[in-house]
């Protein structure tokens, strides 16, 4: 009998150091895939701060493409129409990326509003295949579940690059980035157990482009046949905000088009269409391009590409559309804690700190890029203390 639970104890001490052994394993490339392998840049950092953001706390949820996080600053809005608001948005974003950036959204956010850049929905099947790493810097930071699996299997439907197992485990697509990021750790921790960012989410360049005059062509409401795919993704992400129960408005936000640049005025009209069909089922639909000049807005002055403002057209575009949500979709003040005011109030002490230093360096012509980061954050820090801001 003494040998019999002598053996027992010992099959049990082996069990016990095999499952701790896999436990640490397990644990161990969970850290890997997370810190050192998906990669750092103004997009995943916008998603990481975007769920450091207080739970429902966030009435205004943007999403969409660039244009989102150049065109509209969270924290003049919110100084100007006392709204909160965050841009959920990727760089090139195809209305493959909407409907998994509202979902992860929602893990954390219940917003009383959801504002969809329609621009990349004009785009073709074989475009969207090639931004399809976009989903990815949504998936990365979904904790692994039942619903990350179906969203996985979604996304694959949709853009036909994405594996569902590189969708679910990060090192899957970027154990390659270990060394890299090895050298970036630093950063990213910082991006890690910072707290909400002041920023905001935005992102902009300091510069201004000599670009010709807007073709008043572009201001049709005219409308082109959409890509298969994309409107069934289209239809299918409306179906969803339905099934949600959620308050959507479309938009198209302004941009400098021209008759040379057939390829985007062909995505303009079609970006029509979408709005036609939000409107078809029930959703308000808001064409900011054939206001470009009632926002006051200058090619020259106002853009640093073609299609995305610089700090100064970005307070005209976020002072209409700011205006429209409050007067035409009854968003009110946020009801909001004495310490999330203090620091959306902060906020705008910042922002208005970036069109300071912004400013002055559009006008020296010293074009730096500045996002929602800490290296941005750092910059504009050091520009607060010397000018007492």
């Amino acid at each position: 009998m003494p040998e019999k639970a002598e053996k027992s104890r010992k099959y049990r001490r082996r069990a016990i150091a095999i499952v701790s052994m896999l436990v640490l394993v397990l644990l161990s490339v969970a850290l890997m895939q997370y810190y050192l392998c998906i990669p750092s840049d103004f997009d995943e950092d916008r998603v990481i701060m975007m769920h450091k953001q207080p739970e429902n706390s966030i009435d205004v949820l943007m999403v969409g493409s660039s244009a989102t996080q150049a065109d509209f600053a969270s924290a003049y809005a919110y100084e100007r129409y006392g709204f909160t608001s965050y841009p959920y948005s990727l760089d090139g974003a195809t209305c493959a990326v909407w409907k998994p950036a509202l979902q992860d959204a929602l893990r954390t956010q219940r917003p009383k509003l959801v504002v969809v850049d329609v621009f990349g929905g004009g785009y073709d099947t074989e475009l969207m295949e090639t931004r399809s790493n976009q989903v990815y810097m949504i998936m990365n930071h979904v904790p692994l579940s039942r619903e990350k699996i179906e969203m996985a299997k979604e996304i694959n439907r949709n853009t036909g690059k994405s594996s569902v197992a590189s969708l679910l485990f990060p090192f899957i697509k970027y154990h390659s980035n270990v060394p890299s990021n090895l050298r970036n750790l630093k950063n990213r921790l910082k991006i890690e157990f910072a707290g909400p960012s002041p920023m905001r989410g935005i992102e902009t360049h300091t510069r201004t482009r000599t670009l010709a005059d807007v073709d008043e062509a572009s201001f049709t409401t005219e409308t082109a046949e959409l890509d298969r795919n994309a409107e069934r993704m289209i239809r299918e992400f409306i179906d969803y905000c339905k099934s949600e129960n959620l308050q959507v408005l479309f938009i198209k936000y302004p941009s400098v088009l021209t008759n040379e640049d057939a390829d985007e005025m062909l995505v303009n009209l079609r970006a029509n269409r979408i709005l036609e069909i939000a409107e078809e089922n029930g959703y308000p639909a808001l064409n900011m391009q054939p206001l470009f000049h009632d926002l006051g807005l200058e090619e020259q002055k106002d853009f640093y590409n073609h299609g995305h403002v610089n700090i100064r057209g970005q307070q005209k575009i976020t002072d209409y559309l700011g205006g429209y949500i409050q007067n035409k979709m009854g968003i009110g003040p946020s009801e909001l804690s004495v310490e999330d005011k203090a620091s959306w109030d902060n906020s705008v002490r910042y922002y208005n700190a970036l069109v300071d230093m912004a400013g002055g360096l559009i006008s020296k012509n010293n074009d730096i890029s500045l996002g929602d980061t800490p290296d941005s954050l750092e910059v504009l820090e050091k520009y607060m203390k010397e000018h007492d801001l």
